[in-house]
């Protein structure tokens, strides 16, 4: 752990773009930290030694861009947000804490089962360089809720066409944020076959529900920052680190058009809590 024994330290937030997201994650974080936080942006030829530069007492990094270049600084603590989980997968030096892109297995699978009360198999596709440990944890938690996770790992898209149709009968495609099954091309075979098979897709991210998703569960990205903000204070107060979290907060997202076209049935009290793309 790298404790930050002083009450008042100045944190780096580095960032490359103006997204909105990050301006969230930038402002769910200074409404938590009890720190002062100072925004840089790194160029394309800039890395972590234009940070060390300015002599910061923690670096949290905002997106998978920055992170590359400051995951392999030692010496004081560095928080990431806004990375993709494939990697925060790897391993990571002590120093390194975060908030993942990731929303627990526990909170997918109970809100798969609110969303679609009838389903019993869940089929996922996975590559185990980068998802392993998380479909680990989806097994344990399919168990506990009463489901059958049927995973299938891949090391490319073209494996997954044989592969799924191998898996028998399924209720929901669960599609995870693992590079090697969000490849345009996996993709659009996956939606494909909802279509043709009435399975209902269920993903990470609304732009897959806009493309003909049923359903899909987005982190937030304000909480997020929140979360790493609380991250931490937990780090300046003495806790021993890494400290390595999902992110907490959700939101559902409906195609009900395309429901309606599967012929599933949505609950009133579940398309009131969830935004609707129609």
């Amino acid at each position: 752990g790298f404790p930050l024994l002083a009450e008042s330290f100045e944190v780096i937030v580095v960032k490359n773009a103006d997204y909105k997201p990050y301006s969230d994650v930038l402002r769910g974080f200074s409404d938590a930290c009890t720190c002062e936080a100072r925004e840089m942006k790194l160029r394309e030829d800039e890395g972590g030694e234009k940070v060390l530069q300015e002599s910061p007492g923690a670096i949290v990094a905002i997106g998978t861009t920055v992170f590359k270049k400051v995951r392999t600084i030692r010496d004081l603590p560095v928080v990431y947000t806004m990375v993709m989980p494939s990697e925060t997968a790897v391993s990571l030096n002590p120093n390194i804490s975060g908030v993942s892109m990731d929303i627990s297995p526990e909170v997918y699978i109970a809100k798969m089962r609110e969303v679609f009360p009838k389903a019993k198999r869940i089929g996922l596709f996975y590559d185990p360089r980068y998802t392993a440990v998380f479909v680990g944890e989806a097994a344990k938690a399919a168990v506990a809720a009463g489901v059958e996770l049927v995973a299938r790992r891949v090391r490319g898209p073209r494996e997954i066409p044989g592969l799924l149709d191998g898996m028998g009968a399924l209720d929901v495609l669960w599609m995870v944020p693992d590079p090697t099954v969000v490849t345009a091309e996996a993709v659009e075979y996956l939606l494909r076959f909802s279509f043709q098979h009435n399975v209902p897709v269920f993903s990470f991210s609304k732009k897959y529900v806009e493309m003909g998703a049923v359903a899909a569960l987005d982190v937030d990205p304000y909480d997020m920052g929140v979360q790493a903000g609380e991250l931490l204070n937990q780090l300046a107060g003495g806790t021993v680190g890494p400290i390595r979290v999902y992110a907490r907060a959700s939101h559902l997202t409906i195609n009900t058009k395309v429901a309606k076209k599967m012929g599933l049935a949505m609950k009133a009290e579940i398309l009131n809590k969830a935004d609707i793309n129609e």
